[in-house]
């Protein structure tokens, strides 16, 4: 009888065990709801000691590092919950996650590719794809259903020289210009540039500066100036308020307002965009109706398609079809136009990269221009 009770009782601890793992489990997601991240971690780490094997407790210790913003801690975690399950699509997105929130969004491609090729109908992976994007391709913020997780936040330098070649008797035109951002996938981004331009004989050199501000997790609100001290050909200023909302199924919508004023009259605008992600694509259209003071309201259409391969290099396509205004002279000019470009970023590594431009421009029937733009970009 001795035995038998004795038996019973050690016994009785084994058969707890499963139910005592998922306990903890249960106190850690319920902390992680009320906000108590490091109570969370503290949590999990004790049940990992005595359940090493529980990849369900590895995965949301993985998680909780990455939201409490240490995703560098938390990619040990996915590496060695990967090596059990490769082909876990969620291990693949929390990757990516936390090499976006690490300043590190080519290698995050890598991963949320994968996963979109296992699960191509997961939301959440076309999402942060979408997000990762972005980092590099403009300076615009990205959110996360939790807003505790802090990102690292990046920044890029771009040299760049343009050339234009015209028609009809018209001089050549050069640019330079050196860009600036810094963006953070949850938090503020801001951008500028100095630029100088060569017309008609005729240097001008200006500035521009902007900031993208997270409203919430969807909206997002884009400000930006540019002004010119001393203008030949060239706006003295403008200023641009642009409202980004992001949509289900990788669409964003978009409308911005523009006013540029020149020595002689003054251009105002509303842009209309609708953009699409999907796979390796992203394209977007913008409707553009203007008007000019003294010379009607014109209205022009812009397309854009562009595809991405290694990562965030990419390829793109840009049409433009409508009338238009342009500076002839000192003289503003409203004409039909027909625009075609091909441009694109190529990664040499996850901090360098070449920019490039090729371009047809008519403007009615006054020139025709074509250009050409090479440009290098440093991320740090």
């Amino acid at each position: 009888m001795t035995r038998l009770v004795l038996g019973m009782a050690l016994a009785l601890p084994i058969s707890l065990l499963p139910a005592l793992a998922l306990a903890d489990v249960a106190s850690a997601q319920q902390q992680i709801e009320a906000q108590q991240l490091d109570a969370a971690e503290a949590t999990l780490l004790e049940h990992l000691t005595g359940q090493p094997n529980d990849s369900e407790a590895r995965f949301l210790l993985a998680r909780v590092r990455a939201w409490r913003g240490q995703p560098e801690q938390a990619l040990p975690l996915y590496d060695q919950l990967l090596q059990r399950e490769p082909d876990n699509a969620d291990y693949l997105l929390g990757q990516g996650q936390a090499l976006l929130w690490a300043g590190r969004p080519q290698a995050a491609l890598d991963s949320l590719e994968r996963a979109a090729q296992i699960a191509p109908d997961y939301a959440d992976i076309q999402q942060v794809i979408q997000q990762a994007r972005a980092a590099m391709t403009s300076p615009v913020t990205a959110t996360t259903a939790v807003a505790t997780a802090p990102a690292q936040r990046r920044h890029e330098l771009e040299l760049s020289a343009r050339q234009d070649w015209l028609d009809s008797g018209f001089d050549n035109w050069r640019s330079q210009r050196l860009d600036y951002a810094s963006t953070q996938p949850e938090g503020l981004g801001w951008y500028g540039a100095l630029l100088r331009e060569q017309r008609f004989g005729e240097w001008d050199q200006g500035a521009e500066a902007g900031a993208v501000i997270a409203l919430d997790e969807n909206w997002t609100l884009q400000p930006e100036v540019g002004y010119q001290p001393s203008p030949y050909f060239l706006p003295e200023w403008h200023a641009d308020l642009r409202l980004q909302r992001r949509l289900p199924a990788g669409f964003l919508g978009a409308a911005s307002i523009r006013r540029t004023e020149y020595e002689t009259t003054r251009v105002e605008r509303l842009a209309l965009s609708a953009e699409r992600y999907w796979d390796a694509w992203r394209a977007g259209y913008t409707l553009n109706i203007t008007d000019v003071a003294n010379a009607g309201t014109p209205v022009g259409h812009d397309l854009a398609l562009d595809y991405y391969y290694a990562g965030l290099s990419y390829a793109g396509l840009r049409l433009t079809v409508g009338e238009e205004e342009a500076v002839e002279e000192q003289q503003l000019i409203t004409s039909d136009v027909r625009a075609l470009s091909l441009q694109g970023r190529h990664w040499l590594d996850s901090r360098w990269a070449l920019t490039w431009e090729v371009g047809h421009h008519r403007q009615g029937d006054y020139y025709t221009r074509r250009w050409l733009q090479l440009g290098l970009r440093h991320a740090f």
